[in-house]
This record gives structure tokens, C-alpha cells and sequence, in this order.
């Protein structure tokens, strides 16, 4: 067991939350579920004037960011980018799962955040370039797709830039993340939580190279690396308790008829009653 000097003792504290976690106030099936703590510590430390995420869905993720956005008060912008059509890794669907989005979303979080219907590509002439201060990259998994996400955005990344990559511990059928994330990590500061199908966080701003981070020097230390996965993979294990519990059962049954190609990451040992 590695041992907990002092210093990881420190960089372990600075990176969780100082007490129990805010619950999601929007709880719908999702393979995100339990990153949702960090979600909420991410917002509150790194404070980022915009948020973009490319792949949203039913909004589980995004509506965290934007949840704590509204809580703290910030003057982010958030931008969720989506087709709303589906894919061969989501399943394909129609207009109702982003009419849904729209009646929660609207009168909550409309005066900061828009639901953009287009492609990632169609989106970019929507984002200033240097502006994005955090990027959550969560479309379609091949290699080839995420490969192309992240370097048609890139030029959309501001200074202090914080990339977010879903699935980098999926290992099965054609999902690419993990290779693209070894291969885009190396040499970048950056994090890597293995629960809840793994989760990459990346400093890809260039201020990240003369300013520390927390989560990003604790990254360098084995022993704080090892305690910080613990505890959130303990808290994002009560969160998906606790989304269990709240999702009706009409609404997981309704996930599964809507989307059936999720039936193949039942290879993956996911949980009955999620998607993406």
C-alpha cells in the first residue's frame, strides 16, 4: 500500500469537496452518474467563464455543470452541443428527448446556457476561438471520432484550459477514448478517475504549465492519485445509489425501448437501467 505523507495528505484535501456533495436536482439514467461529485468540484475550483460539452443527451452531465453554476452564482456561459438524433454507441432516437431537455432546461438555466442542435463541427463557428475554459468531450467513442473532436476544438481552448474525456476505461468493442487518451495525456498534466468507465481530465491550457492545479499535481504523486480515486469512486457509489432510488421505473424502461443499442454494453457490465 503506497503510504500518505503529509504533502498527498494536502493535495488529497484540496481536491475534494469540504463536505457531502450537492445532489443533482435533475436525476435521469446515465453512465455519468457517478462523476457527478467531481463535476460539482470542478465548477466550484476551476470557475470557467465558458463551458462547452459535445454530447449531451439526456443532459445528466451537463446539467451538473450547470447546476453548480446557478448555485455559485458564476458568470459562466454554457453551451451544450448535440444532434439530438442519436448514434450506434447511444442508440438513435427522436425530437422527444430534446423537447424534454428544453421544458426543464428553459426556465431554469436559459438566461446563461443554450441547447445547440447541431453537429460539433457545425458548432465551432458558435465559439470564439481561445475562449473555452472548459471542454467536455463525450460524442460518438471511436478513435478516429475523438481524435477529430478534440483537435477541431482546440483552437476554441482558452489559456486555462480543462478538457473532460468520458470512457477512457472501456475497453471493449470499437470504442477508441482509452487509446486517444494515452496518447493525447502524455507529457500534459492531467487526471485520470477509473470508476464510473473511467473520466480524463486534461490541462490543456497553457497556463497549466507555471500554474499548479491541484488535481493535476496530485496526479504526479501515486499516493494522492490513489486516495483522491477512492474517495470519489465512494461518492459517485452513493450517487448512483441515490439516482436508483429517484428514477421511476417507467423512465428506465422508457430509456431501454428508445435505445437499444445500449443493450450491447451490457458486455461492459453496465448497470440495468443506464445510458449514456
Amino acid at each position: 500500500m503506497t503510504e500518505v505523507g503529509a504533502h498527498s495528505r494536502d493535495l488529497v484535501a484540496a481536491c475534494l469537496p469540504m463536505g457531502p456533495s450537492p445532489k443533482p436536482l435533475r436525476i435521469v439514467p446515465s453512465t455519468w452518474i457517478e462523476h457527478a461529485p467531481f463535476a460539482f468540484w470542478l465548477v466550484e475550483n476551476h470557475r470557467p467563464q465558458i463551458i462547452v460539452e459535445l454530447g449531451s443527451h439526456y443532459g445528466f452531465s451537463y446539467f451538473c455543470f450547470c447546476q453548480q453554476v446557478r448555485q455559485l452564482k458564476l458568470p459562466t456561459r454554457c453551451f451544450a452541443v448535440d444532434t439530438w438524433k442519436g448514434d450506434k454507441h447511444s442508440g438513435f432516437y427522436g425530437d422527444e428527448v430534446l423537447e424534454e431537455l428544453k421544458r426543464y432546461h428553459d426556465p431554469i438555466y436559459g438566461d446563461f446556457s443554450r441547447l445547440t442542435r447541431a453537429t460539433f463541427d457545425e458548432a465551432l463557428a458558435e465559439i470564439e476561438d481561445g475562449s473555452v475554459d472548459l471542454l467536455h468531450i463525450d460524442g460518438r467513442h471511436e478513435y478516429e471520432d475523438v481524435r477529430h473532436d478534440f483537435h477541431s476544438w482546440q483552437r476554441k481552448l482558452s489559456s486555462r484550459a480543462i478538457v473532460l474525456m468520458h470512457d477512457t476505461q472501456v475497453r471493449q468493442l470499437d470504442f477508441g477514448v482509452l487509446r486517444f487518451w494515452q496518447e493525447i495525456s502524455q507529457g500534459r498534466p492531467h487526471f485520470e478517475f477509473q470508476h464510473g468507465y473511467g473520466l480524463g481530465v486534461l490541462g490543456e491550457g497553457k497556463d497549466f504549465s507555471t500554474i499548479e492545479f491541484p488535481l493535476f499535481e496530485a496526479g504526479r504523486d501515486p499516493a494522492a492519485t490513489a486516495a483522491i480515486r477512492k474517495a470519489y469512486a465512494r461518492r459517485g457509489s452513493r450517487m448512483h445509489s441515490l439516482a436508483r432510488r429517484l428514477t421511476p421505473a417507467w423512465l428506465r424502461k422508457m430509456v431501454w425501448r428508445i435505445a437499444p443499442a445500449l443493450v450491447l454494453k451490457v458486455k461492459w457490465r453496465i448497470r440495468v437501467g443506464e445510458a449514456c
